[in-house]
């Protein structure tokens, strides 16, 4: 079955500048990266010699973009990835300009390539990369002979290796700090789960990572190992706790237990204690601890509850968390319990990792691949252009097309008419700080507070960000001897043109997410497959899969799931294309959704202290468990083949009755397995309806 394209604009969105998403002000990261940017401008001026200044700025600037990156050494990373690849592009870019502009058109289209395949790796890197072009094609506006652009280059390395050390810098402040404060969050995040249940309302939780784990996985270098053992060991505890509220929830949906309702009532409470006192001062957190302590000693569970094993699960978890927080304010016992931490292993290094992810990309088949391809043609024709026309300052239309092309629709589209309203303003700011004439002292100040407003507002909205970005650029060159009024006016003229190209490039050779979305379906139904097999085969043969295996499957589950979340929003965001419309993948994600929730619900129970009874009891009560474990791995199958090639599915087993049959078709509603199993089986029923009704339908 073909994919049918019904191409459209929504035009009345292309007015839409916002959103503005004013909670992702960031004034004290400005006041961090502007002061790397201000500094060499003031050294500069001190020194007689304020273009070398302006040279380090120029370095500075992006590096500052890519310092937003990541979390700790990352973020150094990103910066010296960018930084190095700066002082060698602006090198190239200065002396291409120089002795052969017509070579800059081969020279574009490399650049364009790497950029376009560098979103392959994730945000830092493609972040860092993109420096490169703009670094690039600043340097081909000044010209220089070998000598002078090695000066420069040197100059732009200077200027991002200073960005470089004020983020590490950061690393003496209050080490564990970061750590704590987005372990905090992820602590938030399930009080507030918790809150959602206690008040009946049964659903799976968000398919999204803890906060903690980005700071975890790449922590403070200066943090004691010890200390970051402990994290990892509370981010474990959370996962853990996730998956016993989860369980719970089952039975929280109109129960009537006012038991289980005040466990829920205590469980928010006490995750909110756990958060205020990973993010507070010693003595606060000291008492946040004994009310924790106090909490947990008081509650219970009723014996002859249903959901007796997932309450005692939270239980014991909310009181372990409250021990491995004690332990944390008292260095030496730290140190003797972390050992008790267990590190998923990784499958590969990263440089392995890398290879691989390039090798999967290049050429035409992937969505990077595509991206890259269209950005080097579209950069290596727009180049041609200027030099044949002799557009003054056209290299502000390549840039932009570097900017403004993005691998998906609504970025591309909606990016580019912002780009422009931001520059078209910014352009007007910029002129009128160069008819106040202000001297360079003027200049410099206003280029601070240009940029530090830049900087503050990256996350806020695209449009603002680019008004003050184009006024500090402008006030930068006046710096530098380019006429003010002439640049503004050749960088409105050269955005506008840039956005039409990047516009037209994208609609010439689109990459829709109508056309990726099946693979990405696929994709998700098969990482829960590997999940929920992996938690069945665990529970017919315990120690047969193990714990790491276990988060491993689940954590890719939940990536899997995340990133469907995103392909239908992209969806909603673009052209239809059937079958897959973002109703249907809106329905399909619910769907899974359930299915991640008894997945979790299971997981919680193999968890949990009680394991040894239930799950050992229904291994051996049911000793065919594998015959419905292969029954759901091949109705899984069936299915991600289907979403994958657009075609009806083959019939699945029937596993209603499979799950009865090796459960002796018991009533005991109350065993933990059979009644998450009940789920498991109801959810893949509930896909294959979905993915058979919509693939059975003629598309136009």
């Amino acid at each position: 079955m073909k994919v049918a394209i019904h191409p459209h604009v929504k035009w009345q969105d292309l007015t839409r500048l916002g959103p503005f998403r004013w909670n992702n002000l960031a004034p004290l990261r400005a006041v961090r990266v502007a002061f790397g940017v201000v500094v060499p401008l003031v050294l500069g001026l001190i020194g007689g010699h304020t273009e070398y200044g302006a040279y380090a700025a120029l370095g500075a600037l992006p590096a500052g973009f890519a310092s937003f990156q990541g979390e700790a050494r990352t973020r150094v990373g990103a910066v010296v990835v960018a930084c190095i690849g700066m002082a060698v592009s602006a090198f190239v870019g200065a002396t291409a300009a120089e002795y052969a502009p017509w070579s800059l058109v081969l020279v574009v289209a490399v650049w364009g390539y790497v950029t376009g395949l560098a979103v392959s790796f994730g945000s830092w890197i493609s972040v860092a990369v993109l420096q490169w072009s703009v670094a690039l094609l600043i340097a081909v506006g000044m010209p220089m002979a070998p000598s002078e652009a090695a000066l420069r280059a040197g100059l732009v390395l200077a200027g991002g290796l200073f960005q470089a050390l004020l983020v590490a810098v950061l690393w003496l402040l209050r080490p564990g700090s970061q750590e704590r404060v987005a372990l905090a969050a992820s602590y938030r995040a399930l009080a507030q789960y918790a809150a959602r249940l206690a008040a009946g309302i049964a659903e799976a939780p968000p398919p999204v990572a803890f906060p903690a784990h980005t700071a975890i996985d790449d922590p403070n270098p200066l943090l004691p190992w010890a200390v970051r053992l402990t994290f990892v060991n509370l981010l474990e505890q959370a996962e853990r706790i996730r998956a016993s509220l989860a369980a719970l929830s089952t039975h929280v949906a109109g129960s009537g237990q006012p038991q289980l309702s005040e466990l829920m009532a205590d469980a928010v409470r006490a995750l909110g204690l756990i958060a205020d006192a990973l993010d507070a001062d010693r003595r606060r957190r000291l008492v946040a601890l004994r009310a924790l302590r106090r909490l947990l000693s008081q509650r219970s569970v009723p014996p002859d509850a249903a959901w007796r094993w997932a309450g005692e699960a939270l239980l014991g978890q909310l009181r372990a968390v409250g021990r491995i927080m004690a332990r944390l304010e008292v260095p030496h016992l730290a140190e003797t319990h972390a050992g008790k931490v267990a590190f998923a292993p990784r499958e590969q290094s990263a440089v392995a990792m890398a290879l691989t992810t390039l090798r999967a990309n290049v050429g035409k088949s992937t969505e990077a691949g595509r991206h890259a391809l269209r950005l080097a043609v579209i950069a290596m024709l727009a180049e041609a252009i200027v030099q044949a026309v002799g557009l003054f300052q056209g290299r502000w239309v390549i840039l932009t097309i570097f900017i403004v092309l993005k691998p998906d629709y609504a970025s591309t589209i909606y990016r580019g008419v912002q780009r422009a309203v931001g520059t078209m303003l910014g352009a007007g700011i910029g002129a009128l700080i160069a008819l106040t004439n202000p001297g360079q002292v003027g200049l410099i100040t206003a280029a601070g507070l240009c940029i530090a407003v830049a900087y503050a507002l990256f996350d806020v909205g695209y449009v603002l960000f680019s008004i003050a970005l184009t006024a500090f650029i402008l006030a930068l060159l006046d710096l530098m001897g380019s006429p003010g009024l002439a640049t503004a006016e050749a960088r409105l003229l050269d955005t506008f043109i840039g956005s039409v190209l990047a516009t037209a490039a994208y609609f010439a050779w689109p990459t829709w997410e109508g056309v990726a979305a099946p693979e990405k379906f696929a994709q998700l139904i098969e990482a829960h497959r590997e999940y929920a097999t992996a938690l069945l085969r665990e529970v017919g043969h315990p120690g047969s899969v193990g714990s790491a295996e276990l988060r491993l499957r689940q954590t890719a589950a939940r990536r899997a799931r995340s990133e469907a979340e995103a392909a239908t929003q992209r969806l909603s965001d673009e052209p239809v294309h059937p079958p897959l419309t973002p109703p249907v993948a809106q329905v399909l994600i619910a769907a899974v959704a359930r299915l991640a929730h008894a997945e979790l619900a299971l997981h919680a129970l193999l968890l949990s202290a009680g394991r040894t009874t239930s799950t050992q009891d229904a291994s051996g009560a049911f000793a065919h468990i594998d015959v419905l474990n292969n029954a759901i791995d091949a109705a899984m199958d069936y299915l991600a083949l289907a979403l994958r090639t657009l075609t009806p599915p083959q019939a699945i087993p029937a596993l209603r009755r499979i799950q009865l049959a090796q459960f002796g078709c018991s009533n005991d509603r109350n065993n933990p397995v059979l009644g998450i199993t009940d789920q498991i089986v109801d959810a893949i029923d509930a896909v294959d309806n979905i993915v058979r009704k919509q693939l059975s339908q003629p598309t136009d």
